[in-house]
Order: structure tokens, then C-alpha cells, then sequence
């Protein structure tokens, strides 16, 4: 994918001197972002603001003198929660503005979240939460439950990570994996949407609380995880209004005032039914529309 060109727009020049300074938090995998991430900082300057790209956990960074924080490529978070929180929870003491802010991101940390969303009327794929420590069979949950086939996920996890499948007629072989997981933190097991396979997952993008626009998510043949890494695609798409109207439910009942969103889910008897409502780090699709960067950096200015 080709980067997108950018430029002033006409009769508006901006001083690097002073303009304000955000930083694009990223992991030390990506120091420079990724390719869809990087569109943003073109978008930024039209906007009058210098954005540069910044390590989370590098030491070397003086996060004090950016006029704010936007989380993005920190796709290691989940692997040190405790740690990155306390990033977040000492940019927040020292007053520098977070994007999306502390307590949206300590909330959306945990899939524990999904429950809350259910509890205000949120459609959801079902869950079965099992808290850490638990002991409990897995063929015993599959049979209270009632489900054929099932995917076994950690409550802190991104990209699929630590996810996997398990069935009535393998869940035996797979309790010593499940034992593993219980020790380490809460897992949540659900059954397989066979709508992911079989239409695809809907992502619906959001900057500032505004529908920007839709990607339709497919799995590799033979699997259920959507993410590239697994051979999945992407591409975009137009979502039906429904759709629309039902992930502006999903942000209704979310917490705080949201710079960037992406609802995960499915169509399901004509209605959105939840995956994952992304709110910390979420791939934000910028080259699958040419305005989107625009859009993002506009929201950006408005807080």
C-alpha cells in the first residue's frame, strides 16, 4: 500500500516553533509505527500539530513536553499489562493529556468490559467467564453451555493471542492448556461465530465519536482468526446503516469521551453483535480510506 501524500492546505502555513507536539505512542517492535499509522502524521501537520513517533517504555523519552499522548502501535501492552498501566497511570499524575483517556483505557484492558457493555443492553457473542484460580473441566463447560465448538480465550490478550479452539471431543486434551491459563490470569470462553467464517467480521471505525467508515474482516480458509498474521484479510467495505446505527449503541454505552474506536462484530438476525469493542491500540484501517487520516487528525484538534 502506497503512502498518502499530503500538504498544507492553501494560505495556511504552520511553524514547527509552534505548533503543538503530540506523540504517537508505539512499541519498541515499531519505534517508527506501522505503514497505516505513519499517514497520520502527515494528516496531523495539515492540522497545525507536530506528531512524532514515541517508545512507551523507552526512558528516554521527556513525555512532558508534548501537548498530549495518542496510543497506537503498543501491541505489547497486553504482555505487560501491570507496567503499561503505570505508564499511563504516571503520564496522567504528571498531567499530560492521554488519548484515549487513562480510565477508558484501564476499563478496555480486561475483556471483563464485554460484560459491562451487556449489562446496558449491548448484544454480545455469550460468554462464559471463569475467574483465575478456577478449577473447573472444560467438557464440563462445553456441556452446561451446550456448544459443539468453542474458542478458549485469555481476558488479557490482543490479536488472538493465547486464543484457541477447543470441542467436546478434544476439550479432554485440551484441560492441561486450559489449567495453564486459569493460573495466569481470567478466562472467558465463547462459542465460534460461524458468521465470521461465513460472512465476515465487521470492524466500524470511529474518530471523535463520528462514523468514519467499515472493513470487512475474513479468516484464512480452514481457520477463525481474522488477524493477518493468520493469513486473514481485509478489505473495505460499505456497512449497511443498521450495522452503523448499532455500533453508535455500542459507544453510548462505553465510558468517557473517545478520540479513536473500532467495534468488532457480526451481522446476526439483522442486528451487530459484539466481538470486541477496541479502544486501547486497534489497527485504525487510515489507508483504507483516503480521508481518513483527515478525519482522525480534525478529531484530534477538537479535544
Amino acid at each position: 500500500m502506497q503512502p498518502m501524500l499530503h500538504s498544507n492546505p492553501p494560505g495556511k502555513w504552520f511553524s514547527f516553533s509552534t505548533m503543538k507536539r503530540i506523540a504517537l505512542a508505539t512499541s519498541s517492535a515499531h519505534p517508527t509505527l506501522n505503514d497505516d499509522d505513519r499517514l497520520l502524521i502527515p494528516a496531523l501537520r495539515d492540522h497545525g500539530l507536530a506528531a512524532e513517533p514515541a517508545v512507551w517504555d523507552s526512558p528516554d523519552v521527556r513525555w512532558e513536553v508534548f501537548q498530549g499522548v495518542v496510543v497506537r502501535s503498543c501491541w505489547d501492552y497486553h504482555h505487560r499489562l501491570e507496567e503499561f498501566l503505570a505508564w499511563v497511570s504516571g503520564l496522567e499524575r504528571a498531567g499530560v493529556r492521554v488519548w484515549n483517556p487513562p480510565a477508558v483505557l484501564r476499563w478496555n484492558s480486561h475483556k471483563g468490559y464485554l460484560g459491562d457493555l451487556a449489562v446496558r443492553g449491548v448484544p454480545i457473542v455469550p460468554t462464559r467467564w471463569l475467574a483465575r484460580g478456577e478449577r473447573i473441566e472444560l467438557t464440563r463447560v462445553l456441556r452446561e453451555e451446550g456448544w459443539r465448538s468453542a474458542v478458549v480465550k485469555p481476558a488479557v490478550s490482543a490479536s488472538a493471542s493465547g486464543t484457541w479452539p477447543t470441542g467436546p471431543d478434544g476439550a479432554g486434551d485440551d484441560q492441561a492448556r486450559l489449567d495453564e491459563l486459569l493460573q495466569a490470569g481470567d478466562v472467558m470462553v465463547q462459542p465460534l461465530v460461524d458468521e465470521v467464517r461465513e460472512t465476515g467480521e465487521w470492524s466500524l471505525l470511529f474518530y471523535g465519536g463520528q462514523f468514519s467508515h467499515a472493513v470487512l474482516k475474513r479468516p484464512a480458509a480452514g481457520d477463525y482468526r481474522v488477524q493477518w498474521e493468520f493469513g486473514g484479510s481485509a478489505v473495505s467495505a460499505v456497512a449497511p446503516a443498521h450495522l452503523i446505527a448499532g455500533a453508535e449503541r455500542v459507544l453510548a454505552a462505553a465510558p468517557g469521551d473517545l478520540l479513536y474506536a473500532r467495534v468488532d462484530g457480526v451481522e446476526r438476525n439483522g442486528q451487530l453483535v459484539l466481538m470486541e469493542l477496541e479502544l486501547i491500540e486497534p489497527h485504525l484501517f487510515l489507508g483504507w480510506d483516503e480521508r481518513a487520516a483527515g478525519r482522525l487528525a480534525a478529531a484530534v484538534t477538537r479535544l
